[in-house]
C-alpha cells in the first residue's frame, strides 16, 4: 500500500512529494517497522516514473522476500541544478562546478545540509508520529549524487541514520569534507554501511572512472577500522545507471535488514 503527500522543507522554502510504502498487513495488526529513506525516490518502485524508464524494483523485493520495512520515497528536485544543490552537503569548488555546468562563475551544492536537517527535523518526526515505525531502525539508501547525501546523513549522523547503502558515490567532490567528517566521528555495533561502484561510473570518461575508484577505495581505507559492520564492493564492467542498482538491491538489503 501507498500512501502519497506534499510535505512542507521549511529549512530549504520549498516542498516536495512523498511516497510512502506501508507493508501489506500493516493494518491487519499493531506490529512496528524499520523505516528506509530513499533518495531520488522517483526511481524506487514503478518503472513508468522512473527517470531512465529503470526503477530499483524495491517494491518487489520487500514483496519476494516478505520484507517488513517501511520506505519513503523522496523525488529529487528537477529544477536547474537543484538536485546537485540539494545532495551537496558543501559548496563544490569551482572547477568541478564548471565542470557540472559549463556556467562560469556557477557554484552548486551547499543546501544539502539543510536538506538532511529537514530529514531529521521535519520529515523523520512526522514519519514517526503518524506511522507505526522503529524510530531507532532508520535507513538512508541513494546512488551517485544520492548516494553523497546518504553516505553524508550517515556519516554525520550516526545516531539517526544507523544504517546506509550508497552506491555508485561521487565522492570525489568532497573528499576533504568526508575525511574530516569521519575522522571526527565514532561509529557503534549498530552502525552498518554499504557502498559499491562499478568500472564504468565516468558515463565514458576515464579520468572520472579513475576519480570514483580512487575516492571510493580512500573512504574504504578511513572506514574499515573504525565501523564494525562495513560492506564494500567493485563491479567489474559496470556502468552508471539504474538498470545496474537495481541489480544489486537483493545484495544491500540483506546486508541491511538480516
Amino acid at each position: 500500500m501507498f500512501v502519497s503527500f506534499r510535505f512542507d522543507m521549511e529549512k530549504l522554502k520549498r516542498d516536495r512529494k512523498i511516497t510512502v510504502y506501508l507493508p501489506d498487513d500493516y493494518y491487519d495488526q499493531e506490529k512496528r517497522y524499520p523505516v528506509l529513506y530513499i533518495q531520488d525516490g522517483q526511481n524506487a518502485f514503478f518503472d513508468r516514473l522512473s527517470f531512465c524508464g529503470v526503477s530499483w524494483g524495491f517494491l518487489d523485493y520487500v514483496q519476494m522476500m516478505h520484507l517488513d520495512v517501511i520506505m519513503v520515497a523522496i523525488p529529487c528536485n528537477f529544477t536547474g541544478f537543484k538536485r546537485m544543490d540539494e545532495y551537496g552537503p558543501w559548496l563544490i569548488n569551482s572547477e568541478l562546478s564548471y565542470q557540472e555546468t559549463q556556467i562560469k562563475d556557477k557554484i552548486i551544492g551547499g543546501e544539502g545540509k539543510a536538506y538532511v536537517e529537514w530529514m531529521i527535523e521535519e520529515l523523520k518526526p512526522y514519519i514517526d508520529r503518524r506511522f507505526r515505525t522503529i524510530a531507532d531502525d532508520t535507513a538512508i539508501v541513494g546512488s551517485s549524487m544520492g548516494g553523497v547525501i546518504s553516505a553524508y546523513a550517515a556519516l554525520n549522523y550516526p545516531e539517526v541514520f544507523r544504517k546506509c547503502a550508497s552506491l555508485s558515490t561521487a565522492f570525489w567532490f568532497y573528499m576533504n569534507e568526508f575525511e574530516d567528517v569521519i575522522e571526527n566521528h565514532e561509529y557503534s555495533i549498530d552502525n552498518r554501511f554499504y557502498f559499491d561502484l562499478g568500472e564504468f561510473e565516468g558515463c565514458g570518461d576515464d579520468v572520472i572512472d579513475e576519480w570514483y575508484i580512487e575516492s571510493n577505495n580512500r573512504i574504504y581505507c578511513l572506514l574499515k577500522d573504525k565501523m564494525k559492520n562495513l560492506e564494500y564492493h567493485y563491479f567489474e564492467g559496470a556502468k552508471h545507471n539504474e538498470g545496474e542498482w537495481r541489480e544489486r538491491v537483493p545484495m544491500f538489503m540483506e546486508f541491511l535488514y538480516k
